[in-house]
């Protein structure tokens, strides 16, 4: 199924409703909310969700009840429940199976990772298979040529305009393979007048010259300039470093999840 694929929640802990609606939407799914099982009845049959997580202690009525008024109702019963609860004990959880329930899951024995792979292999089950997640946009370069492959036959004309007006048209084609090449010809240059240099013009009296040896000249050593970076340093400082506000949103992240797992565990060992 393409992304957008309907997921309806139905719980009255809006901590953990925030949670895993950001989570939800972040993998491509579109998430309704609902914070009891009477609102959450009447939504099921107005936008025919592709999966319902429902939870089980919740004011007007439970997640029991709304889960028998879903499979009891033949334009609802095709739809595929989730039991997210806090409850841990099997009879809860074979109650709800028993009751038409797909899955159950614990609330604190679960990440919202795991509850999203529970969700796709609930999906895959019914033929529904999950949203794929959105992938960032590729920049393109507007200035940048098309790439072509190599063309086997002639190449096509070049024309330079200049300011001044159009320069003619350059017209170029590759040579035949198979072409015969013409022999390269040696040219020797020889002083004339019997072995005398004519570029360099007599001395008067008797001069002797003696050939000069050419002097290697040393390659210009680089001057430092005064606050200029090394490669090395240029190297050391283009490492990106993580943006504080990434390291932030992420402890937050598992703060609010360790606290909510802990509020569970509290509400359990109260409710006991």
């Amino acid at each position: 199924m393409p992304r957008g694929t309907k997921i309806l929640m139905v719980d009255d802990d809006k901590m953990l409703i925030d949670l895993y609606k950001e989570r939800l939407e972040l993998a491509g799914y579109h998430v309704d909310i609902s914070r009891d099982g009477e609102e959450g009845l009447a939504m099921v049959h107005k936008a025919k969700p592709d999966l319902v997580l429902l939870d089980i202690m919740m004011p007007k009525v439970n997640g029991y009840e709304a889960l028998a008024s879903i499979k009891s109702d033949p334009a609802t019963k095709d739809i595929p429940v989730i039991i997210l609860s806090a409850l841990m004990r099997d009879i809860n959880k074979s109650k709800a199976v028993e009751s038409g329930a797909d899955d159950y899951i614990i609330k604190s024995e679960a990440m919202p990772a795991d509850v999203i792979k529970k969700i796709e292999a609930v999906l895959k089950k019914y033929n529904k298979s999950a949203p794929v997640a959105p992938m960032p946009p590729t920049e393109t370069k507007e200035n940048e040529p098309p790439q072509t492959g190599a063309s086997s036959g002639p190449k096509s004309e070049v024309s330079l305009e200049t300011s001044e007006g159009p320069s003619p048209v350059v017209h170029e084609q590759n040579a035949p393979k198979d072409a015969p090449q013409a022999p390269s010809q040696e040219i020797n240059f020889e002083p004339a007048s019997g072995g005398q240099d004519l570029s360099v013009p007599p001395l008067a009296g008797n001069v002797s010259v003696s050939p000069q040896t050419p002097v290697a000249e040393e390659p210009p050593q680089p001057q430092a300039v005064p606050g200029a970076q090394t490669p090395q340093q240029n190297t050391a400082s283009s490492v990106p470093k993580a943006s504080p506000a990434v390291v932030f949103f992420l402890i937050l992240i598992v703060i609010l999840i360790l606290a909510s797992d802990l509020f569970f565990y509290m509400k359990f060992v109260t409710g006991k």
